[in-house]
């Protein structure tokens, strides 16, 4: 074989590789822009609508949940758990060589310097 069919080759398969991918790419992008639609579409379907109710019935009214008792946050055994695993993973030692006492925020926000 020559130069120029080696070449001419070349170029035939990199036309075909690079065509079918950017073929594929676009088939991905129509996909996904329909895919609203067809959600709509399947929703609609799947939603029958509601029998008339008679109009001298009031609606019961819905009932209102239970009020979630808040998380007493003072005596949280399992953040200080946390805490003391990752202290101890940092450092490298048996989290059993030191007890968290207290736990308190610091003043500075070393965050919003970093």
């Amino acid at each position: 074989m020559t130069l120029g069919e080696i070449l001419v080759k070349a170029l035939v398969n990199t036309v075909l590789g690079m065509g079918t991918v950017f073929v594929v790419l676009i088939f991905i992008a129509v996909l996904i822009s329909l895919l609203p639609k067809l959600t709509a579409a399947i929703e609609s379907i799947g939603k029958k609508p509601a029998p008339a109710a008679p109009a001298s019935k009031p609606a019961p009214a819905a009932p209102v949940p239970a009020a979630e008792p808040e998380e007493e946050l003072t005596d949280d055994l399992e953040l200080v758990a946390v805490i003391t695993a990752a202290i101890a993973a940092s450092e490298g030692v048996p989290a059993d060589g030191f007890v968290v006492r207290s736990i308190k925020r610091s003043a500075q926000n070393k965050w919003k310097r970093a």
